[in-house]
Order: C-alpha cells, then sequence, then structure tokens
C-alpha cells in the first residue's frame, strides 16, 4: 500500500462494511458486501442487484434531464429511493455471517455543478440507517466541495488502494453513465478526472430508438458504422477540452446535448449513431492517457458492452484488462468504493482529494447518521 493512504492498525480487525451505488445511468440499485483486507484495500464477499422499479425511474430520469416538481413529488420520490436501497440492505445483511460496521451510501445524483460549487444527491441517510439498524455514511461530495474541490470524481482514492502496483503504471477506467479516469503512477499520489460520457448517452439513444434499456454486447453499435463527422463535432465540445480537475453528468451530457450535435448533419442511422458514440468513449481514453501507462484496468457496466471495449483496445496502446484480474467485480467496483469510503469516514481518516479534485487540503469525506437503538 501506498504511503500516502493511512494503514489500519494491525490490532483493529478487519471490518465488513456495505456500499450502494445507482450510477448515471438509472438501471440498477448496487449493493456490495466488503472486507477490510491486510494485503488488499477489500475483499468483495457479495454482489447484490435490483432494478429500480420502472414508475420511479421514469420520474428519476425527469428530474435528472431537467423536469420540474413539486416539493411533495420530490419528498415521495426521495423516501421511495431510500427504501427501495433499505429493502436491498436487508437482503445483504441476512446474507452476512458476521456483523457490518457501516453503510456506504452515495445517493442518486440529480444535479452536479462543480462550477458553482453545489451537488445534489437524493437520498435519505437517516431514514437509511434505522430501517438497518447500522450507521451510514453519506454525502460524500459535499465536505470536498466546502473545501474548494469538485466533489466528484471521488473513485480514484479507492483505485489507488485497490489497483495500485510498486512497479507499473495502471490506469483505472470506469465505465459507468460517466467515464472517469485514473492514473496510478508508483510512489505517487492518484490523479483522476472525468472524461464524459460512457454508458449514458449510449443507453439513452438506445432506449429512444430501439426500445431497449441498452445494447446489450454492444450488438446495434456492432451493426453501424462510425460516422467520422459526427465524432470530430462531438470532440469538439468545451469540456473535452479542459484540463483536470473537472468533473461532469448526466445534466450535461444527454439526450439534449447528443440531438445539438446531430443538428447540421443529413440523415445518420440510428445504428451509425449507436457506433461512433462508443468510438467517443473509446478516442476520449485514448486523449487522456499518459504514453508511460502499463496496465489500464477496465470496470463498471460498460465492461459487458463488448463493441465498446473493442472499441477501446483499438485505441489504446496500454494492456486492457477488466478488473476481475485483480479478483474484483467489474459491477462491483463502484459501490464497493462507496463502502470503503464509509469506512474511512468511521474512522475519522482524513484524505487527500488535492490531486483528483482539486481540494485545497485534504479532509474527511461524508457524514456520519447513526440509528436510534431501542
Amino acid at each position: 500500500m501506498l504511503s500516502w493512504l493511512s494503514k489500519r492498525p494491525a490490532a483493529e480487525p478487519p471490518r465488513l462494511a456495505i456500499g450502494l451505488m445507482s450510477g448515471t445511468s438509472v438501471d440498477a440499485l448496487d449493493a456490495a458486501l466488503i472486507r477490510e483486507t491486510d494485503g488488499r484495500a477489500v475483499e468483495v464477499l457479495t454482489l447484490a442487484s435490483s432494478p429500480f422499479p420502472p414508475e420511479l425511474k421514469t420520474r428519476l430520469d425527469g428530474l435528472i434531464c431537467g423536469g420540474t416538481s413539486t416539493a411533495e413529488a420530490l419528498l415521495r420520490i426521495e423516501t421511495e429511493f431510500t427504501d427501495c436501497f433499505a429493502k436491498l440492505c436487508q437482503t445483504v445483511l441476512e446474507q452476512s455471517s458476521e456483523p457490518v460496521s457501516v453503510i456506504g451510501f452515495h445517493g442518486q445524483t440529480l444535479w452536479h455543478a462543480p462550477e458553482s460549487q453545489a451537488t445534489w444527491q437524493l437520498g435519505l441517510p437517516e431514514r437509511l440507517a434505522q430501517a438497518t439498524r447500522t450507521p451510514v455514511v453519506a454525502r460524500f461530495r459535499q465536505g470536498d466541495m466546502a473545501r474548494g474541490g469538485q466533489g466528484a470524481p471521488l473513485a480514484p482514492l479507492f483505485h489507488a488502494a485497490q489497483f495500485a502496483r510498486e512497479t507499473e503504471t495502471v490506469a483505472v477506467l470506469n465505465l459507468g453513465g460517466i467515464a472517469n479516469l485514473t492514473i496510478l503512477e508508483p510512489g505517487a499520489p492518484p490523479i483522476g478526472w472525468d472524461l464524459g460520457p460512457a454508458n449514458t448517452l449510449s443507453d439513452l439513444w438506445h432506449q429512444a430508438h430501439f426500445k431497449a434499456p441498452f445494447d446489450a454486447l454492444g450488438a446495434k453499435a456492432r451493426s453501424g458504422s462510425i460516422h467520422d463527422t459526427l465524432l470530430e463535432s462531438m470532440l469538439a465540445d468545451p469540456f473535452f477540452q479542459k484540463s483536470p480537475p473537472k468533473s461532469t453528468g448526466r445534466e450535461y451530457f444527454n439526450l439534449a446535448w447528443l440531438d445539438a450535435q446531430l443538428k447540421g448533419f443529413g440523415p445518420i442511422s440510428a445504428e451509425d449513431v449507436q457506433a461512433t458514440l462508443n468510438r467517443l468513449t473509446a478516442r476520449l481514453v485514448k486523449n487522456a492517457l499518459p504514453t508511460e501507462v502499463d496496465i489500464l484496468v477496465a470496470c463498471g457496466g460498460g465492461v459487458r458492452n463488448v463493441h465498446l471495449m473493442d472499441c477501446i483496445d483499438d485505441e489504446v496502446d496500454a494492456l486492457l484488462v477488466t478488473s476481475d484480474l485483480f479478483e474484483i467485480d467489474p459491477q462491483a467496483v463502484e459501490c464497493a468504493c462507496f463502502g470503503w469510503l464509509a469506512l474511512q469516514r468511521l474512522s475519522e481518516r482524513s484524505l487527500d482529494t488535492q490531486s483528483v479534485t482539486g481540494a485545497k487540503t485534504p479532509g474527511l469525506l461524508g457524514t456520519v447518521f447513526r440509528p436510534s437503538l431501542d
């Protein structure tokens, strides 16, 4: 483990945590039961997922894409969302033969505006703590923003603990709704930033044109062709020209953004757009990846998109592998991250995000919510 990461005292027994995540694509609720280990950051014991209730997903999609809501309706959505996670946590808790110390609850991002030092993650941690009778750590981004950071991405801290090597430079590519990249150079703190869209535009386009949640294995994309001129137009977006630290979300990269990109072009087949979106993500990776990277570790739901992974492999020189090689399910990495972050907060460990989010000082990430026990 790198020297800048605090080590857990040897006498302290390994603790268990549950990490929760619902990503930008709003495709599922994920929970990972993790245990601290001596040799690595964590071991994933259980990975559980459940789909969003369709009506809840529809209402959340509307809010994320700039829709309006009454205060009452918004509170009902937040309560229902929290209760869905409470149910999933109960399932994981019942499967565990050991006590769970804490739950890391990221919440559902409705809006992320780092330029305004504002971010909003839906969820009621007090309600979740009471329902599960387990301490909950939530509101991870707000403390970082209070110290001048962008509040995201926070995953590079976990990536460093989980994937860093003493003699090789490793990059970790999370292919969630938004793609983010972490660079792990031996002996140095991690650097990481959001690259831009990964699954979010691909999923939204597929839902609109093929009436299915996502492009399974990238089949529709594979049947299309890359539209080079459209690709170059997309790559000219100002966000891609910014230097790190930077973060983004679906409030920026959405169907309205894609429709604006398509204006001025003649008819383009839906399959060609699907293929071009995958190539866009791959090109963003190529443009951001330093030449000295030895291994590129991919994780997140996007690793299941074979066409997307082939596009990335075509574009980069580094050895492309999935996190399976490091004994962690690609689907578990992001939720395991928030379980790990919750454990750090429970131990009151100050974490340094200066090289990732641009925060001015290290500090605690997250707020602890404890249940009232009978």
